[in-house]
């Protein structure tokens, strides 16, 4: 199968990504291709690394880049001779459904985020409409990563047989406790405070307002045991952030991810309050390396986390909640480790990469073969 595969991220094969949604085409694009692919990447970079990788140099994502992407698109497209595009990111979702319109091949988008977004501003309300009027343009297949995305894309008017869940996954061998180094390198080591017994809670994302961190900063308050938050990322709430949590958390920054799964093994428990959500690899990585986790009852966690068995969930901007699972681990070494353990499990068994390449594969040739047949 030749696969043409849209990004506006910028791709590296060679270097260290952050972003899920960044490690996310890499490796599906080189997972398919070892699989016996042709795929291809156009990606919004100043680097090409690899002769399948055509890269756009980054003028303007407002109209003329997603007008580049298209005329890339197509070219690249014709001359691979492409039996499928997908589009991984929002401002592809037009240039990709374009091209393969002219190169009469069915188009895929990958949606890995609510439609509804999160946030009340004017900018969110017009950046909400902007994905729904993208997702309503005639594509022949949506994947998903969580049963949550597909339904409000049934609520859109989207038939059913058209939505594919590819969840996500992670590499469970490199987030594997058992391979994994406690300590961090030492600029981050050091920030840790192992003097005590108090128990270390950790935090890894952006510090964005659906992030929920202020209703974690409120539910320390009624933290019954000592503990301390730390927290790996950065973003606009931080100054905010650091107010509310006092002397209760250490900011870390971005760390690399390199760090992350080290990160994971030093804390004793990862808590996501999150407003919203889709199926964010944060979790599966921290049940990939044994560490208990509280997150909420939002996008596609509870498809993920089994209350009690692989982890806590809690209501949405509840701080009492999460105060009440705070306690609940903080007391309970045994509950910490079983739910590791069973978190663990869970997602070898159904999250690993391979896995996710057999769900593209499969979901791929299906709708490249529905549409063939018409």
């Amino acid at each position: 199968m030749r696969v043409l595969y849209l990004t506006e991220e910028p791709i590296t094969f060679s270097g260290t990504m952050v972003r899920g949604g960044q490690i996310h085409v890499r490796n599906v694009v080189e997972g398919l291709r070892d699989r016996g692919h042709d795929v291809h990447l156009i990606d919004w970079n100043n680097n090409s690394e690899r002769k399948y990788q055509h890269s756009i140099a980054p003028r303007s994502r407002f109209l003329i880049d997603p007008v580049r992407a298209l005329r890339r698109a197509t070219s690249v497209g014709d001359a691979i001779g492409a039996d499928v595009i997908v589009s991984k990111t929002r401002k592809t979702y037009l240039p990709g459904v374009l091209a393969a319109r002219r190169l009469n091949v069915p188009h895929v988008v990958h949606v890995g985020s609510s439609p509804r977004g999160a946030g009340s501003g004017l900018s969110d309300q017009i950046g909400r409409k902007s994905m729904v009027a993208r997702l309503k343009a005639p594509h022949h297949g949506y994947f998903v990563v969580c049963t949550d995305i597909a339904d409000e894309l049934v609520q859109l008017g989207i038939h059913r047989d058209q939505i594919f869940d590819v969840r996500n996954a992670v590499d469970t061998d490199r987030f594997n406790p058992d391979s994994i180094p406690v300590e961090l390198d030492e600029r981050y080591q050091e920030q840790f405070d192992t003097s005590s017994d108090r128990l270390l809670l950790g935090f890894v994302g952006g510090l964005q307002p659906y992030k929920g961190l202020d209703d974690l900063a409120a539910a320390l308050d009624d933290v019954t045991t000592e503990c301390h938050v730390v927290i790996a990322g950065d973003g606009p709430e931080r100054t905010q952030l650091e107010r509310a949590f006092r002397d209760q958390a250490t900011f870390l920054g971005a760390v690399p991810y390199e760090q992350i799964p080290a990160f994971y093994r030093r804390i004793d428990a990862l808590v996501l309050p999150s407003h919203t959500e889709g199926l964010p690899r944060v979790v599966l990585e921290a049940q990939a390396t044994a560490t208990p986790l509280i997150a909420t009852r939002v996008g596609g966690l509870p498809e993920v986390v089994e209350d009690g068995e692989t982890g806590l969930l809690v209501d949405p901007r509840s701080p009492e909640q999460l105060a009440t699972a705070i306690n609940e681990l903080s007391s309970d070494a045994a509950l910490r480790t079983r739910l590791g353990d069973n978190g663990r499990r869970a997602v070898v068994e159904s999250c690993s990469w391979e896995t996710m390449y057999e769900r593209y594969e499969q979901f791929l040739e299906t709708i490249v073969s529905s549409e063939c047949g018409e």
